[in-house]
């Protein structure tokens, strides 16, 4: 009984960690930075390259680090919105962020052939936008200046707004653009600046969209409830064990990252050979009932395969599906889906 309770909590907080690209930390809770972000993008000349082959200019691979930092964005209540400053033009409103709000804006970026970079005039035309804590991201190579000095119209937006940062994804192939980048970043301790390189794995945008828009919390322990007096030894029933095991949306194999939390059970099974165990699959509510039903199977089906595999008897464990009749949490984000794409062990 007191190895099932201490395997209980350990294996526990291994599972939840499991969620595919998740930069989230277990048990955390997720705060904003910012009540609102602005991507604000450059489309000038210099970012269109017009020798440059489709897909290959610099404002092409911007639009899809967009798309991609869109996927990032949990969805915590910012108002978002979508810019374009050489020249200036609002593509999409202050409105309530949801995700894939500012990737459907991208697709309507056009390249500004021939045109100069007026970053700063842009700048002087956001400053109505960023009342409250607000991120401002600009996705920018630097170069090609003209109208308004850059740096003092960002020093100027620093002075109306105390809370508002200015972030650069950096396009900069050239020493100009980027000492202009770099010394709108030295306005300001909060501002981050990242190589556009650097941000082309999924955990590297995600790290950004963490960086610039919210943290994590872990939630301030529970006091520690009294110590009753212990009753007088009566039988009781067997205390259940569960865990999780988070899969990939429309997925039901076993990825390198659950392998720890599966040893794990395998130890609790060993240790405990007299218990037999129900092995229950379960999905998000994406998709068909019947399709849910049968994925939810096959989740099951995965994890026990691999107990067996691995030297447990298939005697002790029956596989079943609930398709997305058992969700521990609604589904009304990605990250509560995400957790409802589980497999839960407990004994007979």
């Amino acid at each position: 009984m007191k190895l099932a309770s201490r395997y209980f909590l350990t294996v526990t907080s291994l599972a939840l960690a499991l969620c595919l690209a998740s930069p989230f930390v277990v048990g955390a809770e997720m705060v904003k930075k910012a009540d609102n972000f602005i991507v604000f993008m450059d489309q000038s000349g210099s970012m269109a390259q017009a020798k440059a082959k489709p897909g290959e200019q610099k404002l092409d691979k911007a639009i899809v680090a967009v798309k991609r930092l869109d996927q990032a964005v949990p969805e915590l209540g910012y108002t978002s919105s979508v810019s374009l400053f050489a020249p200036y033009k609002a593509v999409s409103q202050p409105a309530t962020y949801k995700t894939g709000s500012i990737g459907s804006a991208a697709e309507s970026f056009k390249p500004a052939f021939n045109s100069f970079t007026t970053m700063g005039d842009g700048l002087a035309a956001v400053a109505p936008a960023t009342s409250g804590k607000t991120a401002l991201i600009m996705f920018t190579d630097g170069v090609w200046n003209a109208g308004a000095d850059p740096v003092a119209a960002a020093k100027n937006l620093y002075s109306q707004n105390s809370d508002l940062c200015i972030h650069v994804v950096s396009y900069a192939d050239r020493p100009e653009g980027q000492q202009t980048i770099d010394a709108i970043k030295a306005l300001s301790g909060c501002s981050v600046v990242v190589d556009a390189k650097s941000l082309e794995s999924d955990a590297a945008m995600a790290q950004f969209a963490k960086d610039v828009l919210y943290e994590e919390r872990k939630p301030a322990p529970k006091p520690a409830p009294k110590v009753a007096p212990a009753p007088a030894p009566v039988p009781v029933a067997k205390e259940i064990i569960t865990f999780n095991l988070l899969f990939d949306f429309d997925k039901s194999n076993i990825k390198d990252e659950m392998i720890p939390v599966l040893e794990e059970v395998k130890m609790i099974l060993n240790d405990d050979r007299g218990t037999d165990f129900v092995l229950s699959g379960h999905t998000c509510s994406i998709g068909a009932e019947d399709y849910n039903q049968g994925l939810s199977e096959r989740r099951a089906a995965s994890v026990k395969k691999w107990l067996t595999d691995n030297g447990v008897a298939a005697s002790r464990l029956e596989a079943v599906g609930y398709g997305e009749t058992r969700a521990k949490y609604n589904n009304d984000t990605k990250e509560s889906r995400k957790l409802n794409r589980r497999v839960e062990l407990q004994s007979k």
